[in-house]
């Protein structure tokens, strides 16, 4: 109700500064909560009737983020930003197929969604290491995890996602939190987004399970091979890719165990090149 209450359709920039200054009666540049009731009495009493004062307090309890306290004015870009979250929220999460942000918990649950079987085997047998009862994960569980891999609590972004989600399920309930292997996905899911593929690795392996892609050549040496750069592109079409290896580096690549870097491709990054036409 709040979009369309607002009038909002496409939630454009310029949309979400039209509406700001609408709200933003003494022209300062923060909406208080004064201004947003003044705003639910003249214009949305047909909304929201006699409810005013509940969906005042709701408005801003939702642009809460959970690290904030009681919120009593907004910036024009707090307003923006957190507006675009909520409708992401309400809508099932960001779109496209290669998300690589995680805004809210619909982005968590389409970045899961993603996960290779690989991934989620690897992640279900650290899991399974570490729960007793192999449905959930105690704070004390999830603690010995945190010091197998940090060395110590209190510091990693694993350490902070973790907390984040205890808080929360503390508020909501009296027994003491536990996570459950949905929440446990979650959290990779969150380290994943902020481009942490290599800290997942390293937990994971770190406990006894690999995620990573393996070759053995004929002479018998394992090396190892992974994507890692991508060309995202918009408003265009992709008319050709590159190969990044010849057939006769490939072979030498795989048949003959010549890993890279070597002598005639000094990395062991392959460049990733296409073409482009506008539409």
């Amino acid at each position: 109700g709040l979009a369309r209450g607002l009038g909002l359709q496409k939630l454009s920039t310029t949309e979400m500064e039209g509406i700001f200054e609408r709200i933003d009666l003494d022209g300062n540049g923060l909406l208080d909560e004064d201004e947003f009731q003044q705003l639910l009495e003249t214009a949305y009493v047909a909304i929201y009737g006699g409810d005013i004062e509940k969906k005042r307090v709701e408005f801003f309890k939702a642009f809460k983020k959970d690290d904030e306290h009681d919120i009593r004015e907004l910036t024009k870009e707090q307003f923006t930003e957190r507006l675009l979250a909520l409708h992401q929220e309400l809508d099932g999460g960001r779109k496209g197929s290669e998300l690589a942000e995680v805004w809210t918990e619909a982005d968590v649950r389409k970045m899961i969604e993603r996960f290779t079987p690989l991934l989620r085997h690897s992640l279900d047998e650290v899991f399974s290491q570490f729960s007793a009862n192999d449905e959930t994960l105690t704070e004390a569980e999830v603690n010995s995890f945190l010091i197998k891999t940090n060395g110590e609590l209190g510091r990693g972004g694993t350490f902070r996602h973790v907390a984040a989600i205890l808080e929360k399920k503390n508020e909501l309930q009296d027994a003491p939190a536990e996570l459950t292997r949905e929440d446990w996905y979650g959290i990779f899911a969150r380290e994943l987004s902020e481009g942490k593929w290599w800290q997942v690795v390293f937990d994971l392996e770190v406990c006894g399970s690999s995620v990573r892609a393996s070759h053995t050549s004929s002479s018998g040496d394992q090396f190892y091979q992974g994507w890692l750069d991508y060309i995202y592109f918009a408003k265009m079409s992709c008319v050709g890719v590159q190969d990044a290896l010849t057939d006769s580096e490939r072979s030498k690549v795989y048949s003959d165990g010549d890993a890279l870097p070597n002598e005639w491709h000094p990395s062991d990054h392959l460049p990733v090149s296409a073409i482009f036409s506008w539409e």
